[in-house]
């Protein structure tokens, strides 16, 4: 065993226990991290500077979320450090890494900052103790007798005090005892406070680097085409015009990367000097390419395919695995016997991730391996997807995670760093390969277009007696390159956020999900299937809630009876937005909540009909319960910024496909909500309970139903379409 290796049977940290050897940390005086211990899932995050200056290593990649800023808030409080002796490092993209929760190297889910905190306190507080045991050995003493505080151990007697970077040493020599935990919430000092964002200066002066910024010797540049069918393949190609322009060096043909591409040329890149002189290049091109297997692929006649599916509900039923109230048979009898049973369908488009930063990496290529520089979400999958496609083994090809400008799940998939490395391997030389925003727009990796039938069996009382609910749609499970758990070829579960394990007290529950694939490929979207299952579910209750004559409000606390946290979320809310309260002539609310992930949160927003078919949002209002809140700012920004993500695409979000070619190419087509469309927006971050829950996912599901509800209080007419555009409904700012 290695000096600098810390033994440990278990940490136990409440229900969480991380068990076999955990090496901490790197104590000797500017070592490099000790090769890690032979126990799968824990590496070394700590490294100590000689002096005593700290800096933590994190599998979590920054995409705009702040979890680094919440990282060096970890260390800092677990440590006793000051946050400026602290700084924050990618970690190696290396096995060792891999998150001992997800067994990936990947950053999804909202995970990032309750994965970390996992990791890391116990490592942290196992270090604290340690120094503290090396600073008890000089003294004579108990190191139980013994405190920390500003990077130094603290006698006893409070008067004699040993900095950490006189410890180090002889820490890396100990062995913390079992047992050690990290330190009561009663007890936080830096965790709970608002901490400016560590990332916010570089990225105001320009010295931050994204992968977009990744400058490397002798590099080229290079963009590309896609076949502009799905599927489809290239049939003839003059290269001449690309190359007669000057610094034009190379036009490369390339496979496809996704399921369901063409065996063949599926897209060709042009290498160049420079990018303009590479986009002129590919300009220049006429390429041929044939229909493909989707060339009659319409978006409005796979609407009527898809709600036609729904109304059948022919497909796979979940199971009581997926939710402990799934009872079929309970279903069909409650809505036998029901007082009223609402009936309705919904329909939502294709929506693509529009991130800032469109789609590039840069690659270098040789004989015996490759590396990499890119902003990815999954950086193990992507070498281990670049590392098959050139032949290699993973451990040859050496992945630099950048800044992110804009994740949402699109760089969790990995087709680009592999067009990247095939193109690098082709020249002979680092290319950076960038996609146009045409290309990340046409290039698939969408939210899935998806209909259901919602049945809900009501009571005397007006509350369900059970819900069925049939929905169709493609499984991004089946395109997706993102290691998440056991693939099932059959059921997508993702279909399921937002239904199932939900805090309303629904009595039974009938699940059942049909594939309609058009050969479109699908990939995670930011909130996933809660973005569109919460828009059905709660344009559903405000549906019951009305048959009922019931507030929404006082609807959603009476199905939320056992679930006091979550009520107290809604009454928070509803408090701070005034609901109840009397509102200008033209003037609605309209409250949804969002339990498709971890966090609860919810909308409300306030908005005036202004005319047929056009209102005004006044202002919206959002909470948001993440249990434990490390940093306060962090969360209300994701909050707002997922609410204007949200906000995009319930206004006028849509991807549509005609003749098998998807139609919109720039922000012309599919816009985004600027500055002057944003509302007044307010909200609450409450932290009322015990487990830690991240933010990036709630905002975008909850704020359109909320929208559809208000416009519903407001006409009477239910909204079953999004985007709202294609509900017949305008803002105007």
């Amino acid at each position: 065993m290695r000096r600098r290796e810390w033994l440990k049977s278990s940490f136990a940290l409440g229900a969480w226990t991380l068990g076999g050897v955990l090496p901490v940390a790197a104590l000797a005086q500017g070592a490099a991290p000790p090769a890690p211990a032979a126990a799968p899932g824990f590496a070394v995050w700590l490294r100590f500077a000689p002096d005593g200056r700290l800096t933590v290593l994190s599998n979590v990649v920054e995409m705009g979320q702040g979890t680094h800023t919440s990282v060096a808030q970890i260390a800092a409080e677990e440590l006793d450090l000051p946050l400026a002796a602290i700084s924050v490092a990618q970690a190696p993209v290396e096995p060792a890494f891999a998150g001992a929760t997800l067994g990936n190297y990947a950053s999804f889910g909202s995970l990032g900052l309750p994965l970390s905190y996992r990791e890391l306190a116990p490592v942290c507080a196992a270090a604290r103790h340690l120094l503290m045991q090396a600073a008890a050995q000089r003294w004579g003493v108990a190191p139980e007798a013994c405190r920390t505080a500003e990077a130094q151990v603290v006698h006893p007697d409070g008067l004699q005090r040993l900095p950490y970077a006189q410890l180090l040493a002889e820490a890396a020599g100990l062995t913390p005892p079992a047992g050690i935990k990290p330190k009561p919430r009663a007890e936080w000092k830096v965790m709970g406070r608002s901490t400016p964002r560590r990332d916010l200066a570089a990225k105001v002066d320009g010295s931050a680097v994204f992968g977009i910024d990744v400058k490397r010797p002798g590099m080229l540049i290079a963009t590309l085409l896609h076949a502009p069918r799905f599927g489809a393949e290239l049939l003839s190609l003059d290269e001449r015009p690309a190359r007669a322009i000057k610094g034009v060096r190379q036009v490369v043909r390339l496979p496809g990367v996704i399921k369901g591409a063409a065996k063949g040329t599926a897209a060709i890149a042009v290498v160049a000097d420079s990018y303009w002189t590479a986009r002129k290049g590919l300009l220049a091109l006429k390429p041929s390419w044939s229909d493909g297997p989707h060339a009659g692929t319409d978006s409005e006649v796979l609407r009527t395919e898809l709600l036609a599916a729904a109304a059948r509900g022919q497909g796979l039923d979940f199971d009581k695995r997926d939710d402990p109230l799934m009872d079929p048979p309970a279903v069909t009898a409650a809505l036998a016997s029901a007082r009223q049973t609402l009936d309705i369908s919904y329909d939502v488009p294709y929506l693509a991730h529009a991130t800032m930063e469109p789609m590039n990496a840069v690659a270098e290529v040789g004989r015996d391996g490759a590396a990499l520089w890119l902003s990815t979400q999954s950086a193990q999958d992507t070498q281990a997807g670049v590392a098959k496609a050139l032949g290699l083994k993973p451990a040859q090809v050496t992945v630099h995670p950048q800044l992110i400008g804009g994740g949402f799940g699109r760089r969790l998939e990995h087709g680009f760093a592999i067009e990247a490395a095939l193109v690098a391997k082709a020249v002979g030389k680092p290319v950076q390969l960038i996609w146009s925003r045409e290309t990340d727009m046409r290039a698939g990796g969408y939210r899935p277009a998806a209909a259901v039938r919602v049945r809900l069996a009501l009571g005397a009382d007006g509350l369900p007696t059970g819900l069925r609910v049939d929905g169709a749609n493609p499984s991004l499970l089946a395109y997706s390159g993102l290691t998440n758990g056991p693939p099932n070829p059959e059921l997508d579960w993702t279909m399921g956020m937002g239904w199932t394990r939900h805090d309303y007290a629904v009595p039974a529950l009938h699940l059942n999900w049909t594939n309609v694939d058009p050969g479109v490929p699908c990939g995670y979207w930011r909130s996933v299937g809660a973005s569109q299952n919460v828009f059905f579910y709660e344009c559903s209750l405000d549906r019951a809630a009305a048959l009922a004559g019931i507030d929404p409000l006082d609807y959603r606390l009476r199905l939320l009876a056992k679930k006091p946290q979550t009520q107290q979320l809604l009454r928070a809310l509803a408090e701070r937005a005034g609901w109840g309260q009397p509102l200008p002539a033209g003037s609605y609310r309209g409250l949804a909540m969002s339990a498709g992930n971890a966090a609860r949160s919810a909308h409300v927003v306030q908005l005036t009909v202004l005319g047929e078919g056009r209102f005004r949002i006044d202002k919206i209002f959002a909470a948001i319960d993440v249990g434990v809140v490390v940093n306060p700012d962090a969360v209300q920004a994701q909050m707002m910024g997922g609410t204007l993500f949200g906000l995009s695409a319930a206004l006028n979000g849509e991807v549509t496909l005609k003749q098998g070619a998807v139609q919109q190419g720039n922000f012309d087509g599919y816009p985004i909500v600027t500055l002057a469309q944003t509302p007044p927006l307010d909200v609450l971050v409450l932290g009322n309970g015990k487990g830690m829950r991240g933010a990036g996912e709630e905002g975008p599901a909850s704020i359109g139903p909320a929208i559809a509800n208000a416009l519903f209080a407001a006409t009477g007419r239910p909204v079953t379409r999004l985007p709202l555009s294609r509900a017949g409904w305008q803002l105007v700012s």
